[in-house]
């Protein structure tokens, strides 16, 4: 290969190279989505059945076990967590509305909210150490837009960020 012919192969395997990375982003980011709004839907669907029927933790359970044996190889379906999932459908109700509006529209409209946009590690960890729905839609924008770990995360909700948002450094 003479010298020009080298650069612009390194040039094609580069712009390959970048599309793959973009893609594989992008392919995450969708799974994520897809599962968050599947967990919202069993979340949804415990919180509306304790309130309807009296579900209890004992139901929970069941569900939890009975799920398991129908998908063993899907992780997640722990009674706690199904907990989980009723806490984030009772915390961000209007993802249902963007669920049906995507829907329609065929638009991944869900990605508008910033639970939407962290992993389920950061949306458990908001719902165990969060009560207020605007401190939690704080902690949550903050994330996204700084791209914090969990840890970090935890670490901003113990340095209390929220209380100190209005403050200026002295």
């Amino acid at each position: 290969m003479n010298e020009k012919s080298l650069t612009s192969y390194t040039q094609i395997v580069n712009v390959l190279k970048e599309k793959i990375r973009a893609s594989r982003v992008k392919a995450v980011l969708t799974a994520n989505i897809q599962m968050l709004a599947l967990y919202w839907e069993i979340g949804n669907t415990v919180a509306d059945q304790e309130l309807t029927k009296g579900w209890g933790a004992k139901v929970v359970d069941q569900l939890a076990k009975d799920l398991r044996t129908e998908f063993p190889d899907f992780k997640g379906l722990s009674p706690r967590n199904l907990r989980y999932m009723r806490d984030f459908a009772q915390a961000w109700p209007e993802l249902s509305i963007l669920q049906q509006t995507a829907a329609i529209t065929e638009k991944p409209t869900i990605l508008q909210h910033p639970a939407a946009k962290l992993p389920w590690g950061h949306n458990c960890l908001i719902l165990d150490k969060l009560k207020d729905r605007e401190e939690r839609l704080f902690y949550a924008e903050k994330a996204v837009e700084n791209g914090w770990s969990r840890n970090v995360l935890a670490h901003q909700v113990q340095l209390k960020l929220f209380e100190r948002k209005g403050e200026t450094p002295q």
